[in-house]
């Protein structure tokens, strides 16, 4: 299948969206990197809820993304780039970075109906893409600034906390949110049974839903 679709607006960006806002609500001015933006909806979010003007810099990997974040948006302080990951800022500095890209394991993601149509290459454990923004965040991200990324337990959440340890020294956990999986998961139970007990993956079986 071609890979011509991009993410829009999911449980995942509408939580960082809310985790986005409480950092920013009482600055200005600031300068804001969304890597992974999509179709922009995070920094769309921002623009029209925030009381006070920052600069935003929205960067993803497809460039039928850039032009839909083009559309999505209104706002003149705003800059595109197309490429991958942090490559297309080079040195610039950013008070915010916040990170919206695949982060699945890349067995769950081939399993499910999210990624279809969607470039992944996330690794088996789903760290692929946020380890290489780790590796070069300190060129991009200024020593005061903040580091904005979920969670997600269909991949290695202990490794990225430990990754993140290391690398920050410290990190806050924010909100926690259980959502149900869709059917595609009970379908390959076994699978994804073999990923949980290897911590690669973390779910919980509730009430004959995961």
């Amino acid at each position: 299948m071609k890979k011509n679709r991009i993410f829009k607006e999911n449980l995942t960006s509408k939580l960082l969206q809310r985790e986005a806002f409480s950092v920013l609500k009482k600055m200005k001015n600031k300068n804001i990197c969304e890597v992974g933006c999509g179709d922009g909806n995070i920094s769309n979010y921002l623009i029209n809820n925030l009381n006070y003007d920052h600069f935003y810099h929205l960067s993803d990997i497809s460039r039928i993304a850039i032009e839909k974040a083009k559309k999505k948006i209104n706002y003149n302080q705003v800059f595109y780039r197309t490429g991958n990951l942090l490559a297309p800022w080079q040195n610039k500095k950013f008070d915010i970075i916040i990170s919206d890209v695949s982060s699945l394991s890349q067995i769950v993601a081939e399993k499910s109906p999210w990624y279809k149509g969607v470039a992944s290459n996330c690794g088996l454990d789903g760290l692929k893409n946020v380890k290489k923004i780790l590796k070069k965040i300190n060129v991009n991200l200024k020593p005061s600034g903040i580091f904005i990324i979920p969670l997600i337990s269909l991949s290695n959440t202990f490794e990225l906390k430990r990754i993140l340890r290391l690398k920050f020294g410290f990190f806050k956990e924010t909100k926690k949110i259980y959502w149900p999986i869709p059917t595609f998961f009970q379908q390959n139970e076994i699978l994804f049974d073999k990923l949980l007990k290897k911590r690669i993956i973390y779910y919980e079986k509730k009430f004959g839903k995961y």
